[in-house]
């Protein structure tokens, strides 16, 4: 941890004076050049500790390689933005190095389909570089947003190390604790906490790659062998988020004739920004699924034993449904941005909450129609419909009120109205009969 805040804190001014930074843009949230510098000093903390404890991890040296090459090609990638065959050819060789070199490859998928295990032979290599090719895309894919890669990196091997500590396997569990501590000393910069607006390092191509390799060397190394710690199906549920996002918003931008690696803004963490939560708040909220998803595949893969058919075909019920919702997001988001807007109020000041949209000026509200809730309340019944119709309700109820009281009042106007019809003639008829009732009384004759 000192290791890494130490590297930071030396390398910033070097980072801005060489514009090794991350502008902002309309894909990017922040708003001031931010230096790209929280993988580099990752991993020279990594490569200072590995090479200050020669044994500390098996096949040192085939992981030191891979991840110099990734860092390399993720420098380049920052400050240069390299095409994506050249950091998927990357990708392929750390890869390779991980099966060939050091001899980590996924030889076994477990009882997943319930007939029987399923060992891969001959294909143990091409199916493991796959899944490692694809494991450090999900993590690069998930770094949108301040602390959301790191922290999402964290759970997974927090994960990792309570695993190896439950089965006394101290080699993954002290690497674990060091790749934990250089990820908080990240995360206490790139964080919006002690009064900061902004991060003031980002993690960068460098730094995303290099997590992800991490995660899949430690993940498949621990869930592979005839000691392994774990299943391939808990290792599933260890990295949930990232994967399940990343293969959801691949095949959603091939469905709709786009490019899977081509950017956008419809990852979960955007989808919760325009929904109007703030950053804080998004990763508060995606930090707990993706720890009970890890608690939960842990739970019932190592604790309570539970087969590997059910924990494989669960994760699967969980992705359906996770594509699904982010199919039907912008509707969901709407209706979740309505329900804020008119239900919520900030209990601090009393006011409601903000219904304009910072960038454009307009008025971003959105009232459902009934043949939306209607199909809202069929898809997924809830409660969210219920408390609309109870909006709907109390408006219909105030507006009957409103307009009795209206009638009422009008009908008050009115008969004042007549009897100031009715009255004014009298008094201008009174004083007549007055005057003609004094023209009939004779004066009195003197005496």
């Amino acid at each position: 941890m000192i290791a890494s805040l130490a590297f930071m804190a030396a390398l910033y001014p070097y980072a801005v004076k060489i514009g090794f930074t991350d502008k902002p843009c309309h894909r990017k949230q922040h708003k001031n050049p931010t230096p790209l510098i929280g993988g580099l000093a990752i991993y020279l903390a990594i490569l200072v500790t590995l090479t200050l404890n020669i044994n500390l991890l098996p096949n040192q040296g085939a992981f030191i390689s891979a991840i110099t090459l990734l860092v390399c090609v993720g420098l380049i990638d920052d400050y240069k933005s390299l095409g994506v065959r050249i950091r998927l050819v990357a990708q392929i060789v750390a890869g390779f190095i991980m099966t060939e070199y050091a001899d980590i490859k996924i030889e076994n998928l477990g009882d997943i389909f319930g007939f029987g295990e399923i060992h891969l032979g001959v294909f143990a290599s091409a199916f493991t570089v796959f899944a490692v090719v694809g494991g450090i895309n999900a993590f690069n894919m998930i770094d949108g947003m301040d602390g959301l890669a790191g922290s999402l990196t964290l759970i997974s091997v927090a994960s990792l190390a309570v695993v190896s500590w439950m089965s006394n396997d101290d080699v993954i569990f002290t690497y674990c604790l060091v790749l934990s501590a250089c990820i908080l000393a990240f995360l206490s910069l790139n964080l919006r906490i002690f009064g900061r607006s902004n991060a003031k390092v980002f993690l960068g191509d460098t730094g995303s790659t290099m997590f992800g390799f991490s995660v899949c060397w430690l993940a498949i190394d621990a869930s592979q062998g005839a000691n392994n710690l774990i299943t391939p199906s808990t290792v599933l549920w260890i990295m949930a988020l990232p994967l399940i996002d990343s293969v959801c918003i691949m095949l959603r931008r091939i469905v709709k004739g786009r490019s899977p690696v081509n950017p956008d803004r419809e990852h979960l963490h955007h989808l919760f920004i325009v929904a109007g939560y703030g950053n804080n708040a998004t990763l508060i909220i995606i930090l707990v699924v993706s720890l009970f998803l890890s608690i939960t595949g842990i739970t019932v893969g190592c604790c309570l034993g539970t087969p590997d058919p059910a924990i494989f075909w669960s994760f699967i019920g969980i992705f359906v449904g996770y594509y699904w919702l982010m199919n039907n997001a912008w509707k969901i988001m709407k209706i979740s941005r309505y329900i804020r807007v008119n239900l919520v109020v900030d209990r601090r000041n009393g006011n409601p909450l903000k219904t304009e949209n910072p960038r454009s000026g307009r008025d971003r509200r959105y009232v459902p129609s009934k043949h939306e809730l209607e199909n809202f309340d069929r898809v997924s019944g809830g409660v969210m419909a219920w408390l609309l119709g109870q909006r709907f309700r109390r408006n219909e109820a105030q507006a009957r009120k409103n307009g009795i009281k209206d009638n009422q009042d009008g009908l008050v106007n009115e008969q004042v109205a007549m009897d100031d019809e009715v009255n004014i003639p009298i008094e201008q008829e009174q004083p007549a009969d007055n005057n003609k009732a004094d023209e009939n009384i004779k004066p009195s004759e003197p005496t």
